[in-house]
């Protein structure tokens, strides 16, 4: 029913943009799920982990799909499962604040935790997307804000001490707390959750017409694979039907197998 009011509303060509539209953010979903499936080795734990991805994006200005590579990336910078949505969260309240990539901080985040410790070009990272990383750092580790770079050199500045400083900055009374939420109800933030709602109608259509859509791409693979057989065949049917007959038969087909 949905299939017959789709093609009564659009031309056939605005309903093949529909189509591919759908089978490319279905296929962005499959490897979202893909992925988190082999990173967590569980394929409930990816169903959950994609479900909190799409919660969480519901409810902030950032896409889905800028969420799910953020979670990614977390992933595989071995931040613990049980932490990605907290750390996701964080960060993005921090990102949003500032108006810079959300990847980007993850980015440096990341990089803290796989080397255990706070590098000097990480510091410049921090404080270059407007994070005020030294006067936090003193806080964290009660010393003047003169003395953290001297730390930073010696390699006394851990992940933890890290870590600390994004958690107080994102906590109530934090300077970041909560902005990701309250930048959704911004028009900006509408249309980006409009988005995500379209997004995961695609999504919804694609997973329930999947056999119908893996028929139709094999189908139309078969075709170019075989298209020096199917030459041979138009050929022989130009000179039984004669070139018009031909051309509308061929026509006729294409055009079902693209609505499939």
């Amino acid at each position: 029913n949905l299939g017959v009011g789709i093609a009564g509303a659009l031309s056939v060509g605005a309903l093949q943009g529909f189509t591919m539209q759908l089978i490319n953010v279905r296929g962005e979903f499959q490897k979202t799920e893909i992925a988190f499936t082999t990173m967590l080795r569980s394929a409930d734990k990816a169903k959950a982990l994609m479900g909190q991805m799409v919660e969480l994006a519901a409810k902030t200005p950032f896409g889905l799909q800028d969420v799910a590579d953020g979670a990614k990336r977390l992933l595989a910078f071995q931040i613990p499962a049980n932490q990605v949505v907290e750390t996701l969260t964080r960060i993005g309240n921090v990102a949003a604040g500032l108006g810079v990539p959300m990847g980007q901080l993850i980015h440096v985040y990341g990089q803290v935790k796989a080397q255990g410790r706070l590098m000097t070009n990480d510091l410049y990272q921090f404080m270059n997307a407007g994070i005020p990383m030294t006067a936090e750092l003193a806080k964290v580790m009660g010393v003047a804000e003169n003395k953290v770079k001297d730390l930073i050199t010696e390699g006394k500045v851990g992940f933890p001490q890290v870590q600390q400083v994004i958690q107080n900055l994102t906590n109530e009374g934090g300077m970041f707390f909560n902005l990701m939420e309250a930048q959704s109800a911004s028009l900006s933030g509408k249309v980006a959750n409009l988005g995500d709602s379209f997004d995961q109608m695609l999504n919804s259509l694609g997973q329930s017409n999947e056999g119908i859509l893996y028929d139709g791409i094999e189908a139309l693979t078969y075709m170019v694979e075989n298209y020096e057989t199917l030459i041979e065949i138009l050929g022989v049917a130009v000179a039984t039907y004669g070139a018009y007959k031909t051309a509308l038969i061929a026509n006729h087909y294409w055009s079902v197998l693209n609505q499939t």
